[in-house]
């Protein structure tokens, strides 16, 4: 294997892991790197410019981030899609989260609103414009299945809150914890619970610079 496509195949092997990462409960890590090594050799001759190693060590090492970057978008893109084939939705139904999203929903997964006899496999149809939330249905089941992946603590914690509808005096009573610290226990369970769900946005994820490791010159 040639040179550029040893550092190629390496870039995208990080990158598959750090996008793989919200997305684990559905497909292997595995299928992301092959998705993005087919990518890598569809596209030769754009790759090979970007690892050049005649180019300045600056210029290189750009090259290596934009490398970075363009498969990390490709990654998001392909595991979106595999997501919703999982599921039994389309892309275009995904739904945008942020913990303020997720304070106004929370009162309702654990209601009887949605029918799940097959929590591992549901199907949902339905449409709706993801600009405006998406689809209420598979917003229920994602957040449900990102609520399992909690720790128990934080599970208990969002349900005496949004289940229970308890005020964070209550929710501090319960707890034994100051009124401080309750609010920071629910915040700090909603903030893991939207990166579950990947994020605020699962257009835009894009690998961390610092995730890419420079390939050294030999």
């Amino acid at each position: 294997m040639s040179n550029w496509l040893d550092e190629a195949t390496d870039i995208a092997s990080q990158v598959a892991r750090v996008v793989h990462r919200k997305y684990n409960t559905y497909f292997d890590v595995s299928d992301v790197r092959q998705e993005l090594l087919v990518w890598i050799l569809r596209r030769e001759s754009k790759v090979r410019v970007w690892l050049d190693h005649n180019l300045t060590e600056e210029e290189y090492r750009g090259g290596v981030k934009q490398l970075g970057k363009t498969l990390s978008r490709q990654a998001d893109k392909y595991c979106r899609k595999r997501k919703a084939q999982f599921l039994g939705y389309a892309v275009e139904d995904e739904a945008y989260y942020s913990p303020i999203t997720l304070s106004e929903l929370l009162p309702f997964v654990w209601a009887d609103v949605v029918a799940t006899a097959d929590n591992t496999k549901p199907r949902v149809s339905g449409g709706g414009a993801p600009a405006e939330g998406g689809n209420y249905v598979v917003q229920l089941i994602d957040i449900r299945r990102a609520i399992a992946k909690l720790d128990e603590m934080d599970r208990d914690v969002l349900q005496l809150k949004f289940e229970n509808q308890l005020t964070f005096s209550q929710l501090a009573e319960e707890l034994q914890v100051s009124d401080t610290t309750a609010h920071r226990k629910v915040d700090g369970a909603l903030r893991r619970l939207n990166n579950h769900l990947g994020g605020q946005s699962p257009f835009t994820a894009e690998i961390p610079e610092d995730h890419v490791e420079d390939v050294e010159e030999e």
